[in-house]
């Protein structure tokens, strides 16, 4: 950060609440938890759909990479727009074009047209609005307060996603066993209006840097070398792929886990998913009491721990409540992750390079989550989900280990990035 942006005296601190003061912020966080809960009413409903469609684990995963794996190669190009138009019009547009692939989706289904391929095919159109998306959507939320309330912006983010993976299965449980799967997909695609509107009235305060100014591969490379220099960046961006990769992506193949494993129906993802968000949740909670009292590192240790402890819970039993258990586990797991390296990044670097990190972070979840349940349902199918889960576990504690043995985990607790390079691109 250059010294123009310090000051000479602690900003002053209105608590970890203390962004909801903000008109904008708390129009577009509210707008936001009930469009988010709306959409993991969808991610609830169109899996168990989609497996009893198939009855096969493999096709979960075909679903995922398409929904995200667009994202992984349009994610670096998003960052760079992200610094060089608009964010909110960006989200305006992604917003607009999800809302109408659940439209369409809702359209097909009533009509009984549906099909594994068409359910595809409209995720794969909405992975490239989520390619375009998340990169913006995370630099946006840090526009809509002032500097020194940063931080708690993006933990009120994190929370924000966390409600809505709470309330968002409980209720696709409800609507899916009373009105059918059709009513879930038509609420989902309702709910995208009110973050449509809260995006219209919004006034966030971005200002375009000339560093992000010239060829889109010549910015790309600039963004990457810069997070190629800086250790901690580089960890965030494996961890952010390894949590996916094996943590994130138990959620995408529910729906096998609840037949095979605890020989259950396919909808009972829902209570599976309602106990991950409950999780979350709880840990969301906690890290609002915390507040910054916790030091990064610690946070990622715990819930390696955590992501390790309750994958390996899951294939070890039939009984349905250790699931629900393991699930709860892995959404504590989930937050405290987040939270540590998405504020590290969105606390430590300067806000014309925020935009481009931020979409090398997005890349590593939104390639390790489909990967991560593409292997996961092949392995289920070829052999089973009992032994795909374990390896699952089984490669989490490795990872554990050799962060712990090699002490690499403290390089998270850094305070601030700089960049003196920047100025020359």
């Amino acid at each position: 950060m250059s010294s123009d942006q310090t000051t000479s005296s602690p900003p002053k601190r209105h608590g970890s609440l203390g962004a909801l003061r903000h008109r904008d912020f708390a129009f577009f966080w509210t707008a936001a938890a009930i469009s988010n809960a709306g959409g993991w009413m969808q991610v609830v409903a169109v899996p168990a759909l989609l497996y009893d469609m198939t009855n096969s684990s493999t096709w979960l995963g075909v679903s995922s990479m398409a929904g995200l794996l667009p994202a992984v190669f349009l994610t670096p190009y998003a960052g760079v727009l992200s610094d060089r138009m608009s964010r909110r019009k960006i989200l305006m547009i992604t917003q607009t074009v999800q809302m109408l692939c659940a439209f369409i989706l809702w359209t097909l289904y009533l009509a009984g047209s549906i099909s594994p391929g068409l359910i595809v095919s409209i995720a794969l159109v909405g992975g490239i609005a989520t390619g375009f998306q998340t990169a913006a959507w995370q630099s946006f939320v840090p526009l809509l307060v002032p500097p020194e309330e940063l931080l708690d912006a993006v933990k009120l983010n994190s929370v924000q996603f966390t409600l809505a993976r709470a309330i968002g299965p409980g209720f696709a449980g409800l609507v899916v066993s009373t009105l059918g799967t059709g009513a879930a997909i038509f609420i989902n695609a309702i709910t995208f209006l009110l973050v449509i509107a809260a995006l219209a009235l919004s006034r966030p305060r971005q200002i375009i840097s000339a560093a992000s100014q010239g060829k889109a591969s010549d910015v790309i490379k600039a963004g990457g070398s810069f997070v190629w220099r800086h250790r901690p960046l580089r960890l965030v961006i494996f961890l952010a792929f390894i949590t996916s990769l094996c943590g994130q992506s138990l959620q995408h193949i529910a729906p096998a886990i609840a037949d095979r494993i605890y020989d259950r129906p396919s909808t009972d993802n829902a209570g599976l998913l309602v106990a991950l968000g409950l999780g979350a949740l709880t840990s969301s909670l906690f890290s609002v009491v915390l507040g910054d009292h916790m030091k990064r590192s610690t946070r990622v240790v715990v819930a390696l721990i955590l992501f390790t402890v309750s994958t390996a819970m899951i294939p070890m039993t039939s009984i349905y409540w250790v699931g629900l258990l393991a699930y709860f586990i892995s959404g504590l797991a989930h937050l405290q992750s987040a939270v540590a390296l998405n504020t590290l990044i969105q606390g430590t670097v300067p806000d014309h390079l925020r935009g481009r990190t931020m979409s090398f972070y997005v890349l590593g979840i939104l390639a390790g989550i489909p990967l991560g349940a593409f292997i996961l349902g092949r392995l289920g199918d070829t052999f089973t989900m009992r032994v795909a889960v374990l390896a699952n576990a089984a490669v989490l504690f490795g990872v554990v280990v050799l962060l712990v043995a090699r002490g690499w985990l403290n390089d998270l607790n850094t305070t601030k990035i700089e960049d003196v390079q920047e100025s020359s691109t």
